[in-house]
Formats: C-alpha cells, structure tokens, sequence
C-alpha cells in the first residue's frame, strides 16, 4: 500500500530543490494539495518561485528526489500581470490561492510581504462582475444543455452533455454569487465551500446520469432551475446575439 507523504518531507524536498537550483528565489511558496492537507500519494509539488527580475514569468515540470514538482517563477510584475490580466477575467486566480493558502519555505525577504498582501488583496476583491449580457449568454447556455439532456436517450451522449452543464452550472453559481471559481477538482472544492447543497445537488445529478438516466435528467432539472431562478430562470425565446460586423471575409 502506498503511504500519502508527510507535509515535512515534501517541504524538505522543495528546500533542497530551491537551495540547489533556484538560490537566488527571494520567495518558494509551497501551494496546492499540500498546503490545504488534501494531498495523495501521488500528488504533485506545486511551487511558487518568486525573484526580484525574471526576463519573463515561466513554468516547468521536474522531478526531484522521486516526486513530480510543478515549478511556477514570477517577479511582483509578471504575477501580478497574470492575475489581473491572464486569471481574473476568466473568474479564476489560482497563483493568488497558491500565496494565500501556502507557506514560504525560504528566509522572509521583503517581496514576499508585499506578494502576499497582493494576493490576499485580489483574492479578497473577488472576480469581476457578470455583466447583464455574460448573464443572458450564461442563461441561454445552460436552458440549451438541459434541452439536449433531458431530450437524450444515448447514454454516452447524455453523460458528456451533463459533464458540460455540471460544470457551466457550478461556474454560474459562484460567478453570479461574486465568488471565485475554479477547473477540475477545484471547481468542485470552491462550489462545495460555497453552497454545500448545490455541490451535493450537481454531484447526485451527474452520477445518476451514469447510472440511471431518467432520474439523472430529472435531477438536473431540478438543479438548473435553482441555480438559474436568482439570475433571471431559463432563457430561450427573445435571445439574440449579433456577430461583428467586420466577421466577413473579403470577397473573392
């Protein structure tokens, strides 16, 4: 049976890492599953490196000492560039959550203070606003997929449409909520945190899809009618989206 690894040796592992590759880091930060307890024995190592100039922010893949490590380098600007400029618009700041949840394994310098009061600051604001029409498109996706599930009979084709509206109800229901979202696990963790029951609701829906498929269209009625009725229910008749008028391409 293969043991889940102590927090002290992973944190061993990330120090010798830094020490001997990256020694002039001002900042490690040791994030993901093993700054929130969650981790596996096979988690990976998500590490933050933060330095006083980087030419340009970089990720990389490694394995030290047997564990895959997953290496994040940034400066004050370039983080702060890819949480404002890359993450937030999309409603997800997952380097911020990196620095507010993790711990910083090299000596305190002061661009750590200052990376942390930023990311606390971002994490606090939450994302940006929906606006009224993201909130019609959003509306209008979700009554469209529910269509195409509750009209399915192909076992196959239903569970990959309640894959798609498991995730675009979850994202709509901390979005609108001004909450943080997430992807993967993490948009389950964030929504599970959120509101425990729509979690527990979307979850049920999406396993009885799998396993039997009449309860699991009607469970995701029941769900999408919740999430939908605080931002205006269903939305079908009346939308309408124009394309740009330079969408064309020259004539021939």
């Amino acid at each position: 049976m293969t043991t889940i690894p102590t927090y002290d040796a992973i944190r061993a592992i990330a120090a010798r890492l830094v020490q001997q590759r990256y020694p002039t880091a001002v900042a490690a930060i040791i994030g993901g599953s093993f700054a929130t307890g969650r981790q596996t024995p096979t988690s990976d190592i998500d590490l933050l490196l933060l330095f006083e100039h980087v030419d340009c922010a970089w990720r990389d893949t490694l394995v030290a000492e047997g564990r895959t490590v997953e290496l994040f380098a940034h400066d004050l600007a370039t983080f702060t560039y890819f949480c404002k400029e890359m993450d937030a618009p999309g409603g997800t700041v997952p380097l911020a959550r990196m620095v507010v949840e993790g711990e910083n394994i090299v000596a305190p310098a002061a661009q750590y203070a200052q990376l942390l009061a930023l990311a606390q600051a971002i994490d606090v604001a939450g994302p940006p606003v929906l606006d009224a029409e993201n909130l019609r498109r959003r509306r209008y996706a979700v009554t469209t997929a529910l269509e195409d599930l509750v009209d399915s009979t192909h076992p196959g084709e239903a569970l990959a449409v309640a894959c798609q509206l498991y995730q675009a109800l979850s994202d709509l229901r901390l979005r609108a909520a001004g909450q943080w979202s997430g992807g993967g696990k993490h948009l389950f963790r964030r929504l599970q945190a959120f509101d425990p029951a729509i979690a527990g609701q979307l979850d049920g829906a999406l396993r009885l899809v799998a396993g039997d498929l009449p309860a699991g269209q009607q469970a995701f009625a029941q769900v999408t009618a919740a999430v939908l009725a605080p931002v205006g229910g269903p939305l079908l008749d009346g939308f309408f989206l124009p394309a740009p008028a330079h969408w064309r391409s020259a004539p021939a």
